[in-house]
């Protein structure tokens, strides 16, 4: 059930993120919830299912972003391989790893994204979109808290299901 409900909300997210929030414009930047709820689930799973999760996702967000077909399930791969790494570190310390590891995600999930859209041999538009991407990349490391209390409750609901 909780595998259900993540995903409903992993779709709702990525629908809401593709078409409302860029016509919404609150701001230049925009969250990628999506990237963090992929990253915290995968901090608390396992990069086996994080990595499922990640070609799910992908070709939703390649189909509503019109995207070549696997172009973010690639650049999400690094966003599962890093929640991976932070597995056993996330949230047992302080704040500061799970912030790091979100902004870091958010660059590389941008870098190769860009890089993949960009294969069509046409100069690299980097200058122009590094300031937006570190902005994103903040304003994403301040969902991580809020989006990994969804993610742990799911996650502890589903260990309890399987005690039972």
């Amino acid at each position: 059930m909780a595998r259900f409900l993540f995903a409903l909300i992993l779709l709702a997210t990525a629908i809401v993120q593709a078409t409302i929030l860029p016509a919404a414009n609150l701001l230049a930047i925009q969250p990628d919830a999506t990237l963090v709820l992929l990253l915290v689930w995968s901090a608390l799973r396992g990069v086996p299912e994080g990595l499922a999760w990640a070609f799910g996702l992908g070709l939703v967000l390649d189909v509503l972003a019109m995207d070549p077909l696997g172009a973010n399930g690639l650049a999400l791969l690094g966003v599962v391989l890093l929640g991976g790494v932070a597995r056993r570190r996330f949230f047992q310390s302080t704040l500061i790893v799970p912030i790091v590891v979100a902004a870091v995600a958010t660059l590389l999930h941008a870098v190769v994204l860009l890089l993949v859209r960009s294969g069509s041999g046409e100069p690299l538009p980097i200058s122009s979109v590094i300031h937006l991407v570190v902005l994103q990349a903040l304003l994403n490391s301040i969902f991580v808290p809020p989006l990994y209390l969804v993610a742990g409750i799911m996650d502890r609901r589903m260990v309890a299901r399987h005690a039972i």
